[in-house]
């Protein structure tokens, strides 16, 4: 008998905060996407961003750009004792260890650890790629929009489909 394990994001503790994040290269320009949500314990989304940046030399930079800017965006709209969850290992051990700081983005690591102090308890986890959908769709979708796009307490429409196809109920 195979077993089937089901990969849908997976919310926090109650009355808490997860803040998914990932970033996207755009083969075709010299651009990338950050994608970020903001969903509360529910499941609803509070807030979500994306945006195109200029395309970083590798993967895992674009990764880091998009940590950064999901710790900035949950001060800026703020919410306090936030989980941060992305699907970069390297990026999630960096910001939960501190360390990296003499690699290419050392100076980001650092910087967006100065940014999340601001924010109370807070918390880093790695995860896997399939729950991580909705950060993952926006960060693709900033390819249509420059430089930044908001939503609070809504979501377009093709981007609402993965919140409700990757959500597991309790």
């Amino acid at each position: 008998m195979k077993v089937i394990r089901r990969r849908k994001w997976l919310p926090p503790k109650p009355d808490e905060y997860k803040i998914n994040f990932d970033g996207a290269m755009f083969n075709e320009s010299e651009e990338a996407g950050i994608g970020v949500v903001v969903r509360h314990s529910s499941g609803q989304v509070i807030a979500a961003l994306a945006e195109k940046v200029g395309k970083p030399c590798n993967t895992e930079l674009v990764e880091m750009l998009a940590a950064r800017r999901a710790v900035i965006f949950a001060t800026e709209i703020g919410i306090q004792q936030p989980h941060f969850e992305g699907d970069s290992e390297t990026i999630i051990k960096a910001l939960k260890t501190g360390s990296l700081f003499s690699s290419s983005f050392g100076h980001l690591v650092k910087d967006t650890l100065v940014h999340v102090s601001s924010l109370g308890s807070f918390s880093f986890s790695h995860t896997v790629m399939q729950r991580n959908a909705v950060a993952h769709a926006l960060a693709q979708r900033a390819r249509l929009y420059f430089p930044l796009l908001v939503w609070i307490e809504s979501i377009p429409p093709d981007i609402d489909s993965f919140v409700s196809t990757n959500f597991v109920v309790h």
